[in-house]
């Protein structure tokens, strides 16, 4: 390739390229074409195909650049998709959680309101419960002391009053010699009774404590003759024994309320002439122990009408 001046030929003055291979002057307007030669021809094929090559690469630099703008693109799309998406999902799946979540909440809370209120329920029952309980318990409480009373009053007896009924004296001496005999054990033929018990006395007891159901003991005390025949002799003894009625007390009508079903005085027995006798040989003894000796009981000593054949 060959350089060529770019000197205007006819005035020397600056040329310039108005494209390519055309050039002016610009001092006198002449234009020129530029000669190429073989060199020149190469070149510009050369540069024509370097212009190609470069037109290519930028188109497919522009179709990956328009490839990766739409891949880009599509990736908004999705992106813008997926959000939009996300958004519709909020705006169902939301509202339905916020409201399953106020439903539970409510049906939590309208569960523990019927708790409190069956918690209430059951609290105020148990009270009227125990009010009815503790009313009925007074009540009965009452109704045992107005019984008590009653009781403690029909039981409230005088010597006098007991001596009064003959009805209850007559029958009172009979079952008291049945006692008697009742509580005979012999071991041997030759033993009998001499002659009737002998009346001694009799003993009205009354409990100090009013609590006590066992309020009053009548208590009759008899001598009883013993003889024990041999075939030359007899040997006469004497023994002290007697029977008790519990809680004596008044019938409405004034007359004493008894059984009639008396228990021994005592149990016990001594030996006399190798023979068991209940009761007591001294009678000071039996007094002592059996009288004297009920420390919770206060007592009274009187004597019951003997008039029974």
């Amino acid at each position: 390739m060959k350089l060529l001046s770019l000197n205007c030929p006819n005035c020397n003055g600056p040329l310039k390229m108005v494209k390519e291979g055309t050039f002016y002057c610009q001092n006198c307007d002449s234009e020129f074409m530029a000669d190429y030669d073989k060199d020149d021809v190469e070149y510009q094929k050369m540069k024509a195909e370097a212009e190609l090559r470069k037109q290519q690469l930028n188109l497919a630099e522009s179709g990956a650049a328009e490839r990766a703008r739409k891949a880009k693109d599509q990736f908004k799309i999705k992106l813008i998709g997926m959000a939009v998406g996300f958004i519709i999902l909020l705006i169902i799946v939301v509202p339905t959680v916020v409201v399953t979540l106020k439903t539970q909440r409510e049906a939590q809370e309208a569960y523990m309101q019927q708790q409190r209120e069956r918690e209430e329920r059951q609290e105020a029952e148990a009270r009227e419960r125990e009010e009815r309980l503790k009313q009925e318990e007074e009540e009965r409480l009452a109704q045992e002391a107005a019984e008590r009373q009653a009781i403690l009053e029909s039981y409230r007896l005088s010597t006098d009053e007991i001596v009064a009924d003959s009805f209850f004296t007559e029958n009172t001496n009979k079952t008291f010699l049945v006692q008697l005999w009742d509580n005979t054990n012999l071991f041997y033929d030759n033993w009998k009774w001499n002659e009737q018990p002998e009346y001694i006395t009799s003993f009205f007891l009354t409990a100090k404590d009013e609590d006590d159901r066992e309020q009053n003991i009548l208590i009759s005390i008899y001598k009883i003759h013993w003889d024990k025949e041999y075939e030359d002799r007899t040997e006469h003894y004497v023994m002290y024994d007697g029977a008790c009625f519990y809680n004596i007390s008044r019938n409405e009508d004034g007359t004493i309320r008894s059984d009639y079903a008396p228990d021994s005085l005592t149990y016990n027995s001594e030996i006399v002439a190798n023979q068991f006798l209940s009761g007591y040989t001294d009678y000071d003894q039996l007094i002592r122990q059996e009288i004297y000796g009920n420390a919770d009981y206060e007592y009274v000593e009187f004597t019951m009408p003997q008039d029974i054949d």
